[in-house]
């Protein structure tokens, strides 16, 4: 039975209006909100560059023990996708909207995600960001489930499978709770062609594969979010894990953490400073430095590396799988 439905204008502003803001001069804001194509351009070109190069030689050493490492590190470049699936999925990246929205689906389809049903649900996870059986975005339950995050989902496996039976219904028709809660009815039909689009390239692939005996083709789309999202899946855990949940203050629920500019501008988008994100998700990521700079004083104090922000989550999300009001106190 359905709990609320986002697709409620009314629903929508309600939420927004809750999360508390910063000051910050209304110019500057401004200022930060323009987007521009040369920084879009340079990033996109050089991760999809570099990604075809990756792979090339991943390609090259098929057959050889160099494959081993080869696919590991195209497969975790690879996984890199999901970032980019956000950002044009915010339509901040490029000033063109159908650039957004093709790199939208082009990196939706690399993820195997569904672009129309995750368009929605994302939105709606802004909305309520870890609020407990309202946000579907949750990574971190409450209590934590310590095998599904430290293995099953190092691998995507709970992932891809709820994505996989989501597909199949949206496909046939069936809608989903978070069809029917976050996706207009006047967008479902696309949700449906989309779904069913997604199936038959994946059935193509597969049987593909056992036509010519090898497990090649599928090594270099869909299942590189299983071999190569070792690195990602605690990358992505920093963002919300051993935080607050429930909460109307993005500084109690979200993390900032600095990183080195391979790591934070060309792979994640600068979605370390994911505070900053979730206070003004239209603010396009290569604005968000600034925009940290502008305000952090009135944040919390950043973790001071990716391996920073482990250190301090882990032993939290521990923690949270025996005692799910626990919680890192960051204001």
């Amino acid at each position: 039975m359905s709990k609320f439905n986002y697709s409620n204008i009314e629903f929508k502003k309600e939420a927004l209006n809750k999360w508390w803001r910063p000051e910050i001069d209304k110019k500057e804001l401004k200022k930060l909100h323009q987007k521009r194509d040369l920084p879009a351009t340079l990033n996109t070109l050089i991760y999809f560059s570099t990604l075809i190069l990756l792979g090339y030689i991943a390609y090259l050493s098929w057959g050889s023990w160099y494959a081993l490492p080869a696919f590991l590190i195209y497969g975790t470049f690879y996984s890199f996708t999901n970032a980019r699936w956000h950002e044009y999925g915010h339509k901040t990246f490029f000033k063109s909207k159908i650039l957004n929205d093709i790199f939208y689906e082009i990196s939706s389809f690399l993820q195997y995600l569904e672009s129309v049903s995750w368009r929605w649900s994302h939105h709606h996870h802004h909305s309520h960001t870890i609020h407990q059986d309202i946000d579907y975005e949750i990574q971190v339950t409450r209590p934590s489930k310590l095998f599904s995050l430290f293995f099953l989902e190092c691998f995507r496996i709970g992932f891809i499978w709820n994505e996989f039976k989501k597909i199949l219904s949206h496909s046939l028709g069936i809608m989903t709770p978070v069809a029917i809660d976050c996706v207009p009815k006047n967008q479902r039909w696309k949700m449906i062609w989309n779904s069913r689009f997604l199936m038959i390239v994946k059935i193509i692939i597969i049987s593909y594969s056992v036509y010519i005996n090898s497990f090649l083709p599928m090594m270099f789309i869909f299942t590189p979010n299983i071999y190569g999202g070792i690195f990602l899946q605690f990358l992505v855990m920093t963002q919300h894990g051993g935080l607050k949940a429930n909460s109307w203050d993005h500084r109690e629920s979200t993390r900032t953490f600095y990183t080195n500019p391979i790591l934070g501008w060309l792979c994640y988008l600068n979605m370390q400073y994911h505070i900053e994100h979730h206070i003004f998700p239209q603010v396009p990521f290569y604005n968000l430095p600034k925009l940290h700079e502008l305000i952090k004083e009135q944040m919390p104090k950043p973790n001071k590396s990716f391996f920073n922000a482990l250190i301090e989550m882990i032993p939290a999300i521990i923690k949270q799988s025996k005692n799910p009001n626990y919680y890192l106190k960051k204001i």
